[in-house]
């Protein structure tokens, strides 16, 4: 049986402490044996420091200084982290019973495999599951096509190597948008996988910060309007998207403005499948 990566999760937290403790909570609950967890943490002055130190032994950092936003506090978790596969869930949100075990397995089984998403779920402010979507397959065509909505970060893992690759940094000077730009830069490299089993989920929460779709969807446009520079036609598809004006699209809009893009979806993977497998059996305790 494939040794299980080791898995580095960095929690990003400034004065959130109504959440994260459940934050943490989530990821101990996972039981992984090759976890290394770090905190990031912008300077709280709320009690969320206090709460997280209950739980020092778990850390393999805690890191408590002013930052600039997300992003910086990010790489400053990223620059410590030492595991084989990484991943980030803000200090609102979940991971998903048995989330990190799937993650560790389907690398371990799949070296072809460097970047993988889960289903779309997400929580109200009480932890109740109030949607639960299979994950869109999306290729680097949709990406450059505006078709972006979305991939979900607090379901998203992805080699180091893939990381190092892409530059190894989350891009300061983004407010919003700091993970589809990196997953614009990944997609460079590598086909991101979807499986349909739930892995992390995003918490709906009064006077959060992706309230603010429409920033988010400028900085992503800048994003995408950058990438099309960098891109080569090497296909009509492409050709046609790289031709076109960059603008956020639906998949339906996307797909009838360059017909031939379904076909450059890479396939998902399907849970039933994976649970056959030793590895996955022994976690899920099948």
């Amino acid at each position: 049986m494939p040794d299980l990566p080791s898995i580095s999760v960095v929690i990003p937290n400034y004065n959130c402490s109504t959440f994260i403790e459940r934050t943490i909570k989530s990821v101990l609950d996972q039981n992984y044996p090759m976890l290394d967890l770090i905190l990031a943490d912008g300077g709280s002055t709320d009690g969320s420091i206090e709460i997280a130190e209950r739980y020092r032994d778990a850390f393999s950092h805690i890191i408590s200084e002013p930052d600039t936003g997300q992003a910086n506090a990010l790489n400053k978790g990223f620059a410590k982290a030492t595991g084989e596969v990484m991943g980030w869930i803000n200090s609102d949100d979940m991971l998903m019973p048995g989330g990190l075990s799937l993650v560790g397995s389907l690398f371990a089984l799949n070296a072809g495999i460097d970047w993988v998403t889960g289903r779309m779920t997400c929580l109200d402010e009480d932890d109740n599951i109030v949607t639960n979507i299979r994950p869109k397959p999306i290729s680097r065509a949709r990406l450059l096509a505006g078709d972006y909505q979305w991939v979900q970060q607090e379901s998203t893992y992805w080699r180091r190597g893939l990381w190092d690759k892409a530059g190894g940094h989350l891009d300061e000077s983004l407010s919003l948008a700091v993970d589809g730009e990196l997953w614009l830069r990944f997609s460079r490299y590598a086909n991101l996988t979807s499986v349909r089993a739930q892995i992390g989920a995003f918490r709906f929460r009064k006077g959060q910060r992706s309230e603010s779709m429409q920033a988010y969807h400028a900085e992503m446009l800048t994003a995408i309007a950058r990438e099309h520079q960098l891109e080569q036609p090497t296909d009509d598809v492409i050709r046609d998207i790289l031709a076109t004006p960059v603008a956020v699209r639906t998949r339906s809009e996307a797909e009838g403005r360059f017909p031939g893009l379904a076909e450059k979806d890479p396939k998902p993977i399907d849970r039933l499948k994976l649970m056959k497998h030793a590895v996955l059996r022994r976690f899920y305790g099948l």
